[in-house]
């Protein structure tokens, strides 16, 4: 019988100890570890402050509104860089530059200009692509930044936008002035403001679903009136770039004379080029006056109208654009008025279309307000086609709003009711097929 076994405890291995100098480095990098730690958690924290600041619409709105000032300036720097220092007459010193850059900038608002003591209110319209699409861009920004959760944050980011493009853009007005050229303060805080609001905030409806739920919210009959009126203006529009496309590629002969006989530099040339883009709106404005017949205005008595055989000699500035201004009408310019009752009769075919479930005298109703709500917005566009060119005979040219917009009204009246009685259906949207099995079934399929 052997000898009862007892366990006993194996013997512990210390762990070897480290030499002084390794035990101090791994306490140094013990200590830069917890310090890596801290300074993790506070810029951790410090991104989440920034961030709850950076979604404020108070700092968003102020961010979108330098970014709309900076890249504006920076655009009109480019172009009044290339006329004054590539132009043909010498440059001049780099403070009269900053501050002509800023009253073009101030111009792309729809700000009138002053030059030498001469008032330009008939501006380059065109050129305000340049702020709007900037504020539209700023609006879809904001939209994504704020991220926000109520109308009343949008509202308040879109006011806050506006208030800060007002005030820079007023601000740069003040700044700029100089004898030679000046714009009005005044008016750059409004016009800015209704520039700004509307850019940004159709970004901001662009891209957030807040409003546009808020826009299925409207009556059916307001929408039906607004959408109606906007597609008559649309293309009563259309048909006027169609004609001023026409005048300008009949009379491109002169035009490239006139461009020749200024004998600019290439610099000049793009600025020429620029400022003849931003008069396209103005040329489309006075060929819209055109075909509804109140024709357009050359000085007190100068008349250009389809009615209107020949027209005097008439000195213009030599400003390439003005030679497709038409010198004879023939009697097929007598044909052109007929033309804004086709655009009547395309509003009365939207009212029936999209408010086909009402009767013949709603519809008719409906046709006859949104005809005079689409007369109205052609005063507008007529209104930005008119103002001044210099002094003297033409210090008032272009057409006449009230008379193109009653013209026009009673156009689109004539067209929009016979064809806002006739009945139109929409179509009816194919339903497509759903599945009806269970989702555990076709997870099982799918395995």
């Amino acid at each position: 019988m052997s000898a009862p076994t007892v366990d006993r405890p194996a013997a512990t291995v210390e762990p070897p100890r480290l030499r002084p100098h390794l035990r101090l480095i791994a306490a140094i990098g013990r200590w830069l570890l917890r310090v890596r730690r801290v300074f993790r958690g506070i810029s951790r924290g410090v991104g989440r402050t920034f961030s709850r600041i950076g979604r404020s619409p108070l700092v968003a709105s102020l961010l979108a509104s330098v970014s709309i000032a900076v890249v504006g300036l920076s655009v009109a720097g480019l172009v009044v860089a290339s006329a004054w220092w590539g132009g043909v007459e010498e440059a001049g010193t780099w403070q009269d530059a900053m501050s002509i850059t800023g009253s073009v900038w101030v111009m792309t608002f729809g700000v009138p200009i002053r030059l030498s003591g001469v008032d330009y209110s008939l501006l380059p319209w065109g050129l305000m692509i340049i702020p709007g699409w900037l504020g539209h861009q700023a609006g879809r920004w904001l939209a994504r930044v704020v991220r926000p959760s109520r109308r009343r944050s949008l509202s308040a980011s879109v006011v806050l936008t506006t208030v800060f493009s007002s005030v820079f853009v007023a601000g740069v007005s003040v700044v700029s002035d100089i004898p030679e050229v000046q714009t009005s303060a005044r008016r750059a805080l409004v016009m800015a403001g209704a520039v700004t609001f509307v850019a940004v905030g159709s970004g901001v409806w662009r891209s957030s679903p807040l409003i546009r739920d808020s826009m299925h919210r409207t009556p059916m009959v307001v929408r039906v009136i607004v959408r109606a009126s906007f597609a008559g203006v649309a293309a009563l529009a259309g048909m006027g770039a169609f004609v001023a496309t026409v005048a300008v590629a009949s009379s491109f002969g002169s035009i490239t004379e006139m461009f020749a006989s200024l004998n600019p530099t290439t610099f000049d040339a793009l600025v020429l080029l620029v400022l003849s883009l931003g008069y396209v709106p103005v040329l489309v404005s006075w060929s819209v006056s055109y075909i509804v017949g109140a024709g357009i205005s050359l000085g007190p008595d100068v008349l250009i109208s389809p009615f209107v055989p020949v027209v005097p000699a008439t000195p213009l500035p030599a400003f390439p654009p003005l030679a497709a201004v038409p010198e004879t009408a023939g009697p097929g310019s007598w044909g052109l008025p007929a033309l804004v009752i086709v655009s009547g009769a395309f509003v009365g075919l939207l009212v029936s279309r999209f408010a086909f479930r009402e009767g013949p005298l709603v519809r008719l109703s409906l046709a006859f307000v949104a005809s005079v709500l689409a007369a109205g917005w052609v005063f507008v566009l007529l209104f930005l086609g008119a103002g001044s060119l210099g002094d003297g005979r033409l210090a008032i040219i272009g057409p006449d709003p009230g008379a193109g917009a009653l013209l026009a009204g009673v156009g689109m009246v004539v067209g929009a009711l016979p064809t806002s009685v006739i009945r139109a259906r929409r179509k009816p949207r194919k339903l497509s097929s759903v599945s009806t099995e269970s989702p555990s079934a076709i997870v099982g399929a799918d395995s």
